[in-house]
């Protein structure tokens, strides 16, 4: 390869690590809306996949919740997957309100045997459970972490038309 062949290349290269940087620059960065809403997703993905370490990832060290504190949390999760009810988890419907860096959620969630064939909506009472889910949450060293929860079952008809999203 040529002296002017390998700066050209250098050259094109450089151009577009300077695109890519400046493209990422002018993206708008998330609300904090949607980095709740993400947290959330996250967090039914993990327990779908049977994940409970993963699934709590972001609840904070002081959650307390019904009684649980996180460590006991995540072993309830752990539980809850492992017995097998539910292998598929679906987030219904939230609401977010946030107060600088603190933020109150509500999360509609369903917990469903899956399988092939009939649709989500279609399994539903008979092969899962409707959740509502009232969360606080704080910003710790620059995320949102989950501080308290509650949890409740909800009857199929609430969770779809309750929190919306």
């Amino acid at each position: 390869m040529t002296w002017s062949r390998a700066a050209a290349l250098a050259l094109a290269a450089a151009l577009l690590a300077a695109g890519i940087g400046a493209w990422r620059l002018s993206r708008t960065p998330p609300s904090d809306e949607e980095l709740v809403r993400a947290l959330f997703d996250r967090a039914a993905r993990a327990a779908e996949e049977k994940r409970a370490g993963d699934a709590v990832a972001d609840v904070s060290e002081r959650f307390r919740g019904q009684g649980l504190d996180r460590r006991e949390l995540q072993r309830f999760v752990a539980f809850q997957a492992l017995r097998g009810d539910w292998n598929a988890v679906a987030i219904l419907g939230s609401r977010v309100e946030v107060e600088g860096d603190r933020a109150r959620a509500v999360v509609d969630a369903a917990l469903v045997r899956s399988g092939s064939g009939p649709a989500l909506a279609d399994r539903l009472p008979a092969a899962g459970s409707t959740w509502r889910i009232e969360t606080s949450l704080e910003r710790e060293d620059g995320r949102w972490r989950v501080t308290g929860a509650s949890w409740r079952p909800v009857p199929v008809e609430d969770a779809a038309a309750g929190t919306g999203r």
